[in-house]
């Protein structure tokens, strides 16, 4: 379990903080003027998806070819994006859940494994295979 625990801490460590983000009150954000931008909220969760499910991928230590257990964790994070919804909806009375959310962490997890497919045998995120 500890071995797990280690080999993905960037990925835990990004879940946590993802986590924080979506289930902190709205009023405790600090305003900006990106918050008046059309659907910012959707590429918020996009942008922080993305990397996400990169990042998971990338320190699997599974090659390429490994597309059964990818799936696998593309499936796994897409259900801790649901769940963080459930609880937007369910705990935090100044949060709601929406299911477009769901869908811009959606794309951000396709366009994550995308980046996989793409970079992942470069050296610059060999980091992340430690």
């Amino acid at each position: 379990m500890l071995r797990y625990v280690f080999q993905y801490k960037f990925s835990i460590l990004l879940a946590i903080l993802i986590a924080l983000l979506s289930l902190i009150p709205a009023s405790s954000m600090p305003g900006s003027s990106l918050f008046s931008i059309p659907h910012f909220d959707k590429i918020a969760h996009f942008s922080m998806y993305a990397p996400f499910g990169f990042i998971a991928l990338m320190e699997n230590r599974c090659k390429k070819q490994c597309l059964k257990y990818h799936l696998f964790i593309v499936a796994s994070v897409f259900l801790l994006s649901a769940l963080i919804e459930i609880l937007q909806a369910t705990v935090t009375p100044a949060r709601e859940a929406e299911w477009t959310d769901l869908l811009a962490n959606l794309g951000g997890l396709i366009a994550g494994y995308l980046a996989y497919r793409l970079l992942g045998g470069y050296r610059l995120f060999r980091f992340l295979k430690s």
